[in-house]
C-alpha cells in the first residue's frame, strides 16, 4: 500500500477503509510531529496536536479535498492547531513547567518562538481582515472549516473553480502582505507556514 498515492488512500478512507487512514498516519506523523516541535518546542504537546490532528482528518474524511494536495491540507490544519495550543491555558502551563526545566526540548527558545508565532498570527488575521468581504469568507471556510471547493461552491452557489480562484488569490495577497509588513526574522521564521496556507 506504500506505492498507492494519497488521493488514492483519501478516496479509500472516504469510504471508511481505516487501512488507508492507518498508512496516512504512518506517512505522515514523523513529519508533522517535526513540524510541531520546531512551533511549540515539547515533544508531548507535539504528540497531542498530531493526534488531534489525525482524529480531525477521520472524523472529516467525506469532506477533504481528494484532488488538493493532502500535505498541504495536513500542515494547515497542524499549524492552526499549534497556534491554538499556544493561546490556550494548557499551553501556559507549560510554558511555566519548561521554565522550571521539565520536559523541555530548548527551555528558553521556547517563550521566544511562542511571541514569534504570535507576531505570526497577528499579521496572518491583518491579511485576511484585508481582504475583500467574499474572499475573506471562502478563504475562512476552507482553511479554518476544512470545507472543499465543490462544499463552498455549492454553499455560496458559484463554481469550485470560481472558489479555487478566490483561495489562490487570498494565498498570493497574504505572503506579499507578509513581505511587505514582516521583519526579516519573523519572513524567514514563518516562511514554513506561509508555504502551507
Amino acid at each position: 500500500m506504500r506505492q498507492i498515492e494519497d488521493e488514492q488512500l483519501l478516496g479509500m478512507m472516504e469510504k471508511g477503509s481505516e487501512r488507508a487512514f492507518e498508512e496516512l498516519y504512518i506517512r505522515y506523523k514523523k513529519k508533522l510531529h517535526s513540524f510541531c516541535c520546531f512551533l511549540l518546542k515539547s515533544a508531548n504537546v507535539a504528540d497531542d496536536v498530531v493526534q488531534d490532528v489525525f482524529v480531525t482528518i477521520w472524523h472529516n474524511r467525506e469532506k477533504i479535498n481528494t484532488h488538493q494536495s493532502f500535505s498541504s491540507y495536513l500542515y494547515t490544519i497542524t499549524r492552526n492547531k499549534a497556534l491554538n495550543e499556544l493561546r490556550s491555558e494548557r499551553s501556559t502551563e507549560r510554558l511555566d513547567e519548561i521554565a522550571e526545566g521539565q520536559h523541555v526540548l530548548f527551555s528558553d527558545d521556547n517563550i521566544e518562538a511562542a511571541v514569534i508565532l504570535k507576531e505570526y498570527e497577528i499579521l496572518l488575521q491583518e491579511a485576511i481582515d484585508l481582504l475583500p468581504e467574499e474572499r475573506r469568507r471562502i478563504y475562512r471556510m476552507s482553511r479554518e472549516e476544512g470545507l472543499t471547493y465543490k462544499d463552498i461552491g455549492e454553499c455560496l452557489g458559484i463554481s469550485h473553480h470560481t472558489v479555487q480562484a478566490h483561495i489562490s488569490s487570498s494565498v498570493q495577497f497574504i505572503r506579499s502582505y507578509f513581505l511587505q509588513h514582516a521583519n526579516v526574522f519573523l519572513i524567514t521564521f514563518s516562511s514554513i507556514l506561509l508555504y502551507n496556507l
